[in-house]
């Protein structure tokens, strides 16, 4: 049976099962605002999402997985007009313990595609909403564009990001003298 919570939801680690129990999760009203001025949206219409968790007491590892659906506005990068986007996705996280987290760093374990997205995990409460509302935050687009925006350069005269360094020296000036003098 789902049991419904809003994103406030935690869980003790005491609590959570070998089989995963599942969880729907619901923001209301006050929350949806909450959250879109966390993440600077123009608005959060709807936020729901179902999160599936369990523990591996071998592994030592805690699994959230569970689907996201959400309703948002955010800001063009261009025009800072509005744009909407609707996210329905399934995500996987695995949470560790901050040693196997830096293992996992050191291992670039997160460059691979087909790994779950793990995070370091110490503490008697495990913040299922709050990290399922922080995967949402991964999941929306980090440049949100209207469409057919793009930026203007008047001919590309005189326009130039790097246009100071232009006129710093060249570091590496100095050992081409020495070349010159061999």
């Amino acid at each position: 049976m789902t049991k419904l919570f809003d994103f406030s939801f935690a869980l003790d680690v005491e609590d959570i099962q070998t089989e995963p129990r599942s969880y729907r999760l619901e923001a209301p009203e006050r929350q949806l605002s909450d959250l879109a001025d966390r993440f600077k949206l123009v608005a959060l219409k709807k936020f729901y999402a179902t999160a599936n968790v369990n523990i591996d007491p071998k592994a030592k590892t805690i699994w959230i997985k569970g689907d996201i659906t959400a309703d948002l506005v955010q800001q063009c990068v261009v025009t800072l007009g509005d744009v909407p986007e609707k996210i329905a996705e399934s995500f996987e996280l695995m949470l560790v313990s901050p040693e196997t987290a830096e293992q996992l760093d050191e291992d670039e374990v997160y460059l691979d595609p087909n790994a779950p997205d793990y995070d370091a995990f110490d503490g008697p409460t495990v913040p299922v909403g709050d990290m399922v509302a922080q995967t949402l935050a991964v999941l929306m687009d980090p440049y949100p564009k209207q469409a057919g925006a793009e930026i203007e350069v008047p001919n590309g005269q005189g326009v130039s990001i790097n246009e100071g360094l232009k006129e710093k020296p060249n570091p590496f000036a100095v050992l081409s003298k020495l070349r010159d003098k061999s």
